[in-house]
């Protein structure tokens, strides 16, 4: 397969609160915000006209937030048309293997890092899943892997038809937690975790998983007031609005709803 080339790489470094906007269609920037007690640093790269820019938020540690940044730890290996590549080796512009073996190109990758015992707006502290091999199948995962609390898998359990009218649903992979196929696990050091966006919603083949990339999902507009939706935008300079991460690839259930059906 034929290579476009690499993207070239530059950095910003704006002042924290006042985020980057796109330059060929800017939006309004998210207006001065006081210093939350309970903040994070929100890690961004993004491809714009051919090139890998980056930035840094220091932002409120708000779920809708960090539920961005929190799909994949450190080492997951995502594939590519090159192969598998580390998450934290990935930059936008690379083209990445989907569930239906079709390619997408990725445009966004998000970082942040979860500390053990930093305070957190969250309800409970911050847990990673282990998912012991072959629990979804023969190679799914090939050998133990671990993901962040914002993992979303595809399931295809034949029940759903009958339930939803579907044939998958992209369900929480910490609504699947066991404590044999898939280990709820509490960080004992600093973590690294990621998500990311490509030219549409899609689910992502990694670690033998198909995983979706990330999409906000009608339910974060309802949980944002207007002025946390915009610095929520900010994350994403690449879009100008929810409606360009596009439809979901599969609906999504919750892990009540999951629960129900099973």
């Amino acid at each position: 397969m034929s290579y476009a080339p690499a993207p070239l790489r530059t950095s910003l470094t704006p002042e924290l609160h006042r985020p980057w906007t796109a330059r060929k269609s800017p939006r309004p920037s998210a207006p001065a915000m006081p210093r939350a007690r309970v903040s994070r640093r929100f890690e961004t790269e993004w491809l714009a006209d051919g090139q890998v820019l980056t930035n840094t938020l220091v932002a409120p540690a708000l779920p809708a937030f960090e539920q961005a940044f929190t799909a994949f730890t450190h080492g997951v290996l995502i594939q590519t048309d090159r192969g598998p590549v580390a998450v934290e080796d990935l930059e936008p512009g690379m083209m990445l293997e989907c569930g239906d073996d079709r390619y997408s190109r990725l445009t966004w990758k998000g970082a942040i890092t979860l500390v053990p015992g930093a305070p957190t707006l969250n309800d409970e502290p911050d847990k990673l899943y282990r998912v012991m091999p072959d629990s979804f199948g023969l190679g799914r995962p090939a050998q133990d892997q671990t993901f962040g609390p914002g993992a979303r898998r595809i399931d295809r359990d034949a029940k759903l038809r009958a339930a939803i009218g579907a044939d998958a649903a992209l369900v929480p992979l910490s609504s699947l937690a066991d404590g044999h196929a898939v280990i709820e696990v509490n960080p004992v050091s600093p973590t690294r975790v990621y998500h990311l966006i490509c030219e549409e919603h899609v689910t992502l083949r990694a670690a033998g998983l198909e995983v979706e990339s990330f999409h906000p999902g009608p339910e974060t507009p309802l949980s944002l007031p207007e002025e946390m939706m915009q610095l929520f935008m900010s994350f994403f300079p690449h879009l100008q609005g929810l409606s360009d991460f596009g439809r979901l690839a599969a609906p999504r259930l919750t892990a009540d709803e999951l629960s129900n059906i099973r």
